[in-house]
Parts: structure tokens; sequence; C-alpha cells
């Protein structure tokens, strides 16, 4: 399997998406998002968007932005990122990376103690 890029999101449609350049892998899902602001994140507040994410598809990145889907809000001077969904198989080895990544985070804190 290629090398996935670092830079993704994990959207409220349940499927992760990594950050592309040029064109998508052949039959993926692209999802077109534009970040938040820190006041609007303010202004919703967590039961904001949560409902919010009923009605649009929300994104949290690995950058800590949230994203809203293209055509939600203005884009105007929002950082944007545009992915393709991962495949079941992709994802599994992302979520593997993650656990090795969270048991070492761990391990590290306890010892630090």
């Amino acid at each position: 399997m290629a090398t996935l890029p670092t830079e993704f999101v994990f959207a409220s449609d349940g499927t992760i998406y990594v950050y592309i350049e040029g064109e998508p892998p052949p039959g993926r899902r692209v999802f077109v998002g534009y970040a938040l602001t820190a006041e609007e994140r303010a202004q919703y507040g967590t039961r904001g968007l949560l409902r919010w994410g009923c009605l649009q598809t929300l994104a949290l990145g690995s950058d800590g932005r949230v994203y809203v889907e293209e055509g939600a809000i203005n884009a105007e001077g929002r950082k944007v990122f545009r992915g393709y969904a991962l495949s079941d198989e992709e994802a599994g080895s992302v979520f593997q990376e993650f656990h090795y990544t969270a048991l070492n985070l761990t391990d590290a804190a306890l010892r630090a103690r």
C-alpha cells in the first residue's frame, strides 16, 4: 500500500478523508470543506456544532480545525481542506497506527510520572 498523507479529517458521515492536491484515486468520494474560525466555534458551542453536523458534513481535522462542507458557509479567506475517502483497508491501517501511537504516548506519560 502507498504511503498515505498525514493530513486528514474525520467527517460526521463516518468517513476518513486524506488530503489531496491533484486528482483522487478513481471512484473515491471527495470532501471539500472550509475551516470555521475560533470565534465561530465559540459562538456555536458543542451543542450547536453537533446540531449543525446533522444538517451538513462537519469534519475534525488533524490540524485541530473544524471544517464544514463546501456550500454551507462563505468560503472566502478560509483554510480549505480537499481530500478523498479512504478505503476500508486504508482506514484499518490508519486506525492501527492510531492504536500504536496511543499506546506509545500512554507508556511515555506513565514513565514520566
